[in-house]
């Protein structure tokens, strides 16, 4: 049964975290994805452009605006179209990104967010075409909507890169995508080997528990995919039960409140899942008020890094582990700058990019190596 719980309003900063490349990358993506992993996106850089002449050498903006000889940029143009940025994921994406084009010679990029709308995010992707960029990077709502914008976008020349498992038969020149049931089933595995561990403890043969999970969206296709996956991870073990499962709407806040409420009904419970490391951190914050934080493990999503993100509240042990949500963006850019490099490159139709867990054991190594991996283009 879901439960319902109020909708308070969450943003939060994202810091970029992008896997190691391998040799065959291009020097400057390489060095860009370097560069990335010990900078906050609250410090993105301008992206690169030409050298600037001297201001004596430059007309007027007097002369420019009356002779008409606007300066006009260059810069191949990406536009990358995000659902929502108020998750705190998308606004990883979108700031990542930005960071990542900043520190090509040669692009820009435009951002465009549906705040959750469909029809916003049609009529975005038809601007978008408009602008006739050289590429859309698209995380759509609803892809069969976007469908005939994706092949109107490729008569155009402009390359449509999905984000999406569902957008793979939508016309994409590529789609980079991690499989939203397998985050659900690795977080499920990680609470199986929790409750393992303490039967063993125990002396007990049977593995039992209780679980709580809180939801992303009420109603949405990522969160339904996780869930179905995290349902999927518990069924074998029969004495593992969820016993309360509610939508938090991505908030720290909504999550403590959500949970104070699991355990106003439920009394006790094993552990949380929940679908940020953001909304795991509020059910540990109400965890420790009921004085039951070391009775629970809790998992978070996402992994990101950065001050109060998955991987630093892993290290600090205020989560017990988060499945890292690999980024995509990362690389869609890859792709795009080698489709415009190499005139012999053909993409493969998808790249799937495996989640990963983290958890004490593990985090200090990912911290200085990052935590997922690349595919070889």
């Amino acid at each position: 049964m879901i439960f319902s719980c109020s909708r308070p309003a969450a943003l939060l900063l994202g810091i970029f975290l992008l896997a190691a490349c391998d040799q065959s990358d291009s020097p400057e993506v390489e060095k860009a994805i370097s560069d990335l992993e010990n900078q906050k996106l609250a410090k993105i850089a301008e992206p690169a452009s030409a050298p600037r002449p001297p201001a004596s050498a430059l007309p007027s903006p007097g002369i420019l605006a009356s002779t008409g000889l606007a300066a006009k940029d260059e810069r191949a143009e990406i536009i990358l179209l995000l659902p929502d940025t108020r998750i705190a994921m998308q606004e990883f994406q979108r700031n990542g990104l930005a960071m990542l084009v900043g520190r090509q010679a040669g692009y820009k990029l435009t951002t465009s967010d549906a705040a959750g709308s469909s029809t916003q995010q049609i009529e975005q992707f038809r601007q978008a075409i408009a602008a006739k960029p050289a590429a859309i990077i698209i995380s759509p709502i609803d892809p069969p909507a976007v469908a005939a914008l994706i092949v109107e976008a490729q008569t155009h020349g402009i390359t449509v890169i999905g984000l999406d498992k569902r957008m793979l038969n939508e016309g994409c020149a590529s789609v980079v995508f991690t499989d939203q049931r397998k985050v659900g089933r690795m977080a499920a595995d990680t609470i199986i080997e929790a409750l393992k561990r303490k039967a063993a403890e125990e002396k007990r043969t049977e593995v039992t528990g209780r679980v709580v999970q809180l939801r992303g969206a009420a109603d949405s296709y990522s969160t339904n995919e996780i869930a179905e996956g995290f349902s999927e991870g518990l069924r074998p073990q029969s004495g593992v039960i969820l016993v309360h499962d509610a939508p938090a709407d991505w908030s720290t806040d909504t999550a403590t409140k959500c949970t104070t409420e699991a355990f106003t009904l439920q009394k006790n419970f094993d552990a949380i899942y929940a679908q940020s490391d953001a909304m795991a951190l509020g059910a540990a914050k109400a965890a420790d008020t009921a004085g039951q934080r070391e009775n629970i493990f809790i998992v978070g999503t996402d992994g990101l890094s950065g001050q109060k993100r998955g991987l630093e509240l892993v290290r600090l042990g205020d989560l017990d582990a988060s499945v890292v949500q690999p980024a995509l963006v990362d690389l869609a850019l890859k792709i795009i700058i080698k489709l415009r490099s190499d005139k012999a490159f053909k993409p493969l139709p998808s790249y799937e990019i495996q989640p990963v867990v983290i958890q004490p054991k593990n985090v200090e190594q990912m911290l200085r190596t990052g935590t997922y991996r690349l595919p070889n283009l």
